[in-house]
């Protein structure tokens, strides 16, 4: 009888045990949840000011969020946020100053298509003793790595960047530059450069392109005509949006160019997006 008794309360006992355990599992499990389910949008300190019209914390808060961003929608959500900041001044109240002794900073970042080929490139233009430069993307790749230096009018510089495969995410990146002896940086954060579709090949025209605010440059088109196998320019245009794209002469061996242009800032730094088509001239 006191066998019986005896097992039946070191049954009793590991049941309450078991049941012990299994609660707390499901405590940590429920809280673990929570924190998960609770978790602060990285995003909300950016449209808090966004919505009360600090856009100088706006843009630190949109730079500080990008790092913690863990899935492709908040990535989207970042995008959207970058878009309707950038859309108030036209990035004007980014909060860059240029270095010391250069007077004028540029980036380029381009789509270049072509029959059977799409590439990447990003160009730099400077005004001042710039003698290195490096921009890094997202993934940590420096997109002006093994670039042509070109010497510009007024002491100025031109980097063209290789052509790339590769596509140039939005997120954030950082420029360096070295001035006269100096180093210089600054987090940028860019929008896609990716599957642009504002010109058509054929015919050689605008197709759809990008909304443009009004607090921005208005868009334009660039033309050229250049001579096979160096491509060396042979005639180039500058014209609006809306004007009417025409071509010289058919000259033989010769590719036609257009490029629509987009202008933007970061602070006192220009950005400009372009998407070229290009195509030998029948």
């Amino acid at each position: 009888m006191k066998r019986a008794i005896l097992a039946a309360l070191l049954l009793a006992l590991s049941c309450g045990l078991l049941n012990l355990g299994l609660l707390n599992v499901s405590s940590v499990m429920a809280t673990e949840h929570f924190m998960e389910t609770e978790r602060t949008d990285p995003l909300q300190p950016a449209t808090l000011a966004l919505l009360q019209g600090d856009n100088r914390h706006a843009w630190q808060s949109l730079q500080q969020a990008w790092p913690v961003l863990n899935s492709d929608a908040e990535r989207r959500s970042w995008q959207g946020m970058l878009a309707a900041l950038s859309a108030q001044h036209c990035g004007k109240d980014f909060p860059l100053t240029l270095p010391d002794g250069v007077s004028e900073l540029r980036v380029e970042l381009i789509q270049r298509d072509a029959p059977l080929l799409r590439d990447f490139r990003v160009q730099l233009t400077g005004e001042g003793p710039i003698t290195a430069a490096e921009l890094i993307d997202p993934a940590g790749r420096d997109r002006l790595a093994g670039a042509q230096w070109e010497a510009e009018e007024n002491k100025g510089v031109r980097v063209v960047g290789a052509d790339l495969p590769t596509p140039l995410p939005a997120g954030l990146y950082l420029l360096r530059l070295a001035v006269a002896g100096k180093e210089w940086q600054v987090a940028l954060p860019l929008p896609a450069v990716q599957d642009l579709d504002w010109l058509s090949r054929s015919p050689l025209a605008v197709a759809s392109p990008p909304a443009n605010p009004a607090s921005c440059t208005p868009l334009w088109l660039d033309q050229a005509v250049l001579a096979r196998p160096q491509y060396s320019l042979l005639w180039w245009n500058r014209l609006p949006l809306d004007g009417k794209v025409g071509w010289p002469a058919a000259t033989p061996d010769s590719w036609r160019t257009l490029s629509l242009v987009q202008t933007s800032q970061r602070g006192q730094l220009v950005l400009q997006l372009s998407h070229s088509q290009a195509g030998p001239v029948d």
